[in-house]
């Protein structure tokens, strides 16, 4: 198996490993955690930041649910994270969807007993494990192992060390979602093989991507997101429910595997292993910048969740937290794409 060594040009991975084999170590995220499991198995080594950067994830995306326990979320990840990472990679990626639980639980099965691992989106408030009574889609794990006696599956997942069983029909539940904006249809990707390849040049352009991303998306997404969220304040604070919309927009934020300061912490790692790749990204000051856009990141969610203890909604407050982590997106974006 070979470990990606960011000092060369390129690192190729070596063979896959033995079927029946699992690869999971217990990470933050679930998307680069998952991925970075599913393509250790397929012999490429890497850290899980490195793969959380090959993906372009960081994100800004306001959601209205109206009629739910959340009508008003902002998610800090980006949309088609998946797709990104194999993207990046040039490897052809496309999920495999289902009309229906049992075809979804019948292709499972079947790359299971192939020995093949398969990466799937989830529910987690199907997953008795986590004993949520929220709703969460387009959390990644991965299935490993099927036990038809019982009818359990093995699956991995984020910081959980070891696999887990997880009964047939809860799975087959939580792998559907029609609530935005992760919506899937037993969404699998199981491939029998990969090659796979990391460039510089690749690695630069993830960088490039999702600063552009961030630029050039709204209102609903990017940094427009933040405008949208600051417009919709007043109707935060005039819902019966806002102490709860506070304390889950920070959990978002800061806690539910973001690995702290909305996913920033983590992708300033990775533009750190990517200066040992790409000299500009050091002299560029980006880890740097990234790493106080994650602070700004991190006091906004500590304002967040103090509010959601309070008698009174303090907008300017917030306001002024959103206002600050606008600008420094800002200049990192700008940073980016003048730079790179």
């Amino acid at each position: 198996m070979t470990r990606v060594v960011h000092a060369e040009p390129e690192s190729v991975a070596g063979s896959a490993a033995p079927l029946g084999h699992h690869c999971h170590r217990p990470g933050v995220h679930c998307g680069s955690s998952a991925i970075r499991d599913l393509l250790e198995f397929h012999g490429l080594e890497m850290t899980e930041a490195f793969c959380f950067g090959l993906g372009a994830g960081l994100g800004i995306t306001y959601v209205e649910i109206p009629d739910s326990a959340t009508p008003f979320i902002v998610h800090v990840r980006s949309m088609g994270f998946e797709e990104k990472v194999f993207d990046t990679l040039d490897v052809p990626f496309a999920w495999s969807s289902y009309p229906g639980k049992d075809a979804a639980t019948e292709d499972m099965h079947k790359a299971l007993r192939d020995g093949v691992p398969a990466l799937l989106l989830t529910d987690i408030y199907h997953l008795p494990y986590f004993g949520s009574s929220t709703h969460f889609p387009g959390h990644a794990i991965v299935a490993w192992q099927l036990d038809e006696v019982s009818d359990e599956v093995f699956v991995s997942d984020t910081e959980r060390p070891g696999l887990i069983p997880v009964p047939g029909n809860n799975l087959a539940d939580a792998r559907f979602s029609t609530s935005p904006p992760f919506v899937h249809y037993g969404n699998l990707f199981a491939p029998r093989s990969l090659n796979l390849v990391i460039s510089a040049e690749r690695v630069r352009d993830a960088i490039v991507d999702n600063a552009q991303t961030l630029a050039n998306s709204g209102p609903y997404s990017g940094l427009a997101a933040l405008d949208t969220w600051i417009v919709s304040l007043p109707e935060w604070q005039a819902h019966e429910n806002w102490r709860w919309l506070l304390r889950f927009a920070y959990q978002v934020i800061e806690k539910r595997g973001t690995g702290g300061g909305g996913f920033r912490t983590m992708y300033a790692d990775f533009l750190r292993e990517a200066g040992e790749m790409l000299p500009v990204v050091r002299s560029a000051k980006l880890v740097e910048m990234m790493q106080r856009s994650a602070a700004a990141w991190s006091g906004l969610a500590a304002l967040l969740k103090m509010a959601s203890e309070s008698d009174v909604f303090p907008i300017r407050e917030i306001e002024g937290a959103i206002r600050h982590v606008r600008t420094l997106e800002s200049q990192y974006v700008h940073q980016v794409i003048s730079s790179l």
